[in-house]
């Protein structure tokens, strides 16, 4: 991921998109070292975390929400989203509440290969890139 330009931001958002940079790092790195539930979780953490400087930017109450398409809808950009994002992060958001739990680790691997890990690496760069845009102060 290419590193954003955080000059002009206020210090809640550069925090946020530090650690937004650290999880999709992490990601990579579960990518490499084949864990790659660990990737989709992770992927699910940068883009969540990416909203949420949004909504830092914003100047609105960052709340403890990890569902994305409802944090997107808090921040006011869920309406701008394709079908295929509004999937994306449906999905994302499903591997949030079960990645944490030890029991289903094993049958949520079973679904997640090195393809899939890959698509979901590319396609949430993309969305992280995309969302980043929403930073800019309006002309």
């Amino acid at each position: 991921m290419r590193k954003a330009s955080k000059a002009n931001w206020p210090s809640t958002v550069k925090i946020w998109m530090d650690r937004v940079e650290y999880d999709f790092e992490t990601a990579q790195a579960m990518y490499k070292a084949g864990r790659y539930l660990y990737v989709v979780f992770m992927c699910q953490q940068a883009v969540e975390k990416t909203i949420k400087a949004i909504l830092a930017f914003q100047g609105k109450e960052i709340k403890p929400i990890h569902y994305l398409p409802k944090l997107a809808e808090l921040a006011g950009i869920l309406p701008e989203f394709s079908e295929e994002t509004l999937s994306l992060i449906g999905n994302l958001s499903g591997y949030y509440l079960n990645a944490r739990y030890k029991e289903t680790i094993e049958a949520l691997s079973k679904a997640i290969g090195k393809k899939e890990a890959k698509e979901y690496l590319t396609k949430t760069e993309s969305l992280i890139t995309w969302l980043i845009q929403k930073l800019k102060p309006l002309p």
